[in-house]
Formats: structure tokens, C-alpha cells, sequence
């Protein structure tokens, strides 16, 4: 009997592929059945409902797939008991820290996981030589819905049988059980013959608010000695904003650190060590978040408002435990 009759919501979008042998994935809503019939133990695990977001093939991605990925579970947050979303190790990271910052104070496990299996035409490449076996969607699956069934409220991460938080998350491994690891050595739970709740987020602490407005024109570049302001300065005629990955302790030239003060954009100044305050309205210094996540916090700050100082605080301030502890 399933756990508890707990009700899942599975919303497939990408990374649904089985297992090497059969190569069986979900592409169009008809292949949802056939795909969950494959895979009967989970059945016994819990009711699901299958939502088919988009197909493996077709994937999407960035921020106006944020923006209604959010809103589809934001929609159904009162009818499920938990969440589970599928997506490939190459687009899961960016789109789960996107809904940690959306689904503002969501009291339901919301998972994200997935095959690390690519789609492989086996004319031309022989599955035997890949290190792939047994790292198919089904076993992180079966961990997911383990945690999905618990009573912990927020977004996770599982490739592998850890659950950690998406703000936090790197990629260490290509073909590994577990792909991701949190860059504090954190984990929300840990899955082995049962489940451990190292972090628990408790249910039902605020009230879950939308905030799925995401911007689209936000240039990302990594700065490097001699760049020249000039061809940045063209570029950023395209743009609402800009994260730049600069050098640690003296991060810009002089002449290119006078050139963004005088740009009237929010410019978001990134180092994962160390970036000295740069005294500017429009330069907002961080250095205790992932590359990946600071870059789609930034992205979410902005599309949350206009005004430069509300942009600021909502970078300088904690929202979902996504600053790294020393």
C-alpha cells in the first residue's frame, strides 16, 4: 500500500530516461504510462500523478520556463502532498535554484531529480564502453519519493541518495552515483535502507508566495586582465544587467572599474573568495553564494524590482539558505 496514500504530483521535463539497455524515454504525454508502468516499485510507494511539462528531446530552459514551471506547481500546491521534478543533470541545477527563490515559503517537499543517462543513438555509440550502468532515472526516483513523502517543506536536490539544497549544489562527478555535492559539506537528508532528515525544513512556517517574475537579458562574462570597457560598454546597451566573475582582491583595472561606476545598471560583481566593496550604487559585490546560484538569484532579483536598492537588498540579504557558511 502506498505510503500513507501520500499523493505525488511527477512532473516529467527531461532526464526521464530508464536504464542503457532500453534507452526508453518520455518525449510526448503518451509515452507517460507506458514510462511509469516500467517501473512498478514505485507504484507501491505512493499514488503519482504524471504532468508532462516538455520531452526529452525537446527540453526548455531559462527564465520563461521558470516563470511557468513555478507557477505549475505553485497551482497545485494544495492538492498534492509533494512534488517531484525530473530534469537532466545539465539543466537541473539552474532550473531548481530558479524555484527555490520562486516558490517563496512553499510548505511541500519539491524535489528535483533525474536519469544521468543522455539520449544516445546506439548505431553509432556502443552503450558498453559508457560508465553508465545502473544511473538511470529509477533509483533516483525510488530516493526521491522517499523524501517527497516526508514532512519536509522546500526544494531539493537528489542524484544519488543525498537530498541537498539546490542553492548550494556543484557539480564534482559526470558518471557517479552522486553528481552533485553542497559546497559546505551540507545535506538536507540522507537516503540509505531509510531516510534521515539531517536538515529538516519544517512545513508550514510562511505562507507560500509566487515570485516567479524572471528577467531574459542578463549578460554573464568572466573578466580577465586587458578587457576592454569599450566592447562592454556596446554590450551593455542590450541588457538590464550584468554579472561579471572578476579577479579576487584588485578585481578590475582602474580605467574599467571607472567605466561600470558610470554605467546606469545594476552590475551584480561576483568571486567565489573574495570582492572588496567597489563603493558604487550600481556595483553589487558577492562572494558567499555558487557561481550558478548567484547568477539566477540575480536574475530573480531583477525581475522582482526596478529600483537598484531594493536589488541590492535582496542580494545582501539571506532568503532561502543559500549563503555558504565559513
Amino acid at each position: 500500500m502506498p505510503i500513507q496514500n501520500k499523493k505525488i504530483c511527477l512532473m516529467l521535463a527531461g532526464g526521464t530516461i530508464i536504464a542503457e539497455n532500453e534507452n526508453f524515454f518520455v518525449e510526448e504525454p503518451s509515452d507517460m504510462q507506458i514510462w511509469l508502468d516500467k517501473m512498478p516499485e514505485l507504484l507501491i510507494m505512493a499514488h503519482f500523478d504524471p504532468i508532462y511539462i516538455c520531452g526529452e528531446k525537446s527540453p526548455e530552459h531559462g527564465p520563461k520556463f521558470w516563470t511557468r514551471l513555478a507557477k505549475e506547481i505553485f497551482d497545485r500546491k494544495y492538492d498534492y502532498d509533494g512534488f517531484i521534478i525530473t530534469n537532466p543533470p545539465h539543466d537541473v541545477l539552474y532550473n531548481s535554484i530558479a524555484m527555490s527563490f520562486a516558490l517563496s515559503g512553499i510548505n511541500k517537499p519539491v524535489i528535483f531529480t533525474g536519469s544521468q543517462l543522455p539520449v544516445i543513438n546506439k548505431d553509432l555509440v556502443d552503450f558498453k564502453n559508457l560508465p553508465v550502468s545502473g544511473l538511470g532515472v529509477k533509483a533516483n526516483l525510488i530516493n526521491a519519493v522517499q523524501v517527497a513523502t516526508t514532512n519536509f517543506g522546500g526544494v531539493g536536490l537528489i542524484f544519488g541518495n543525498r537530498c541537498i539544497r539546490p542553492t548550494k549544489a556543484i557539480r564534482e562527478n559526470v558518471y557517479s552515483f552522486n553528481v552533485f555535492s553542497s559546497v559546505d559539506n551540507s545535506s538536507l537528508a540522507k537516503i540509505d535502507f531509510g531516510i534521515s532528515l539531517l536538515e529538516p525544513v519544517q512545513a508550514g512556517r510562511r505562507k507560500p508566495e509566487l515570485k516567479n517574475t524572471f528577467v531574459d537579458d542578463v549578460l554573464s562574462v568572466k573578466y580577465y586582465s586587458g578587457m576592454n570597457f569599450e566592447i562592454f560598454e556596446k554590450a551593455a546597451k542590450n541588457y538590464s544587467g550584468f554579472m561579471i566573475e572578476s579577479l579576487p582582491l584588485e578585481p578590475f583595472a582602474p580605467d574599467f572599474l571607472e567605466g561600470l561606476k558610470k554605467l546606469k545598471k545594476p552590475i551584480l560583481i561576483y568571486n567565489r573568495f573574495y570582492v572588496p566593496q567597489l563603493k558604487a550604487n550600481n556595483l553589487i559585490e558577492v562572494f558567499n553564494l555558487t557561481k550558478k546560484t548567484a547568477l539566477v538569484k540575480f536574475i530573480w532579483a531583477l525581475g522582482q524590482s526596478k529600483d537598484l536598492h531594493e536589488i541590492r537588498s535582496l542580494m545582501f540579504n539571506e532568503q532561502v539558505g543559500e549563503f555558504i557558511k565559513k
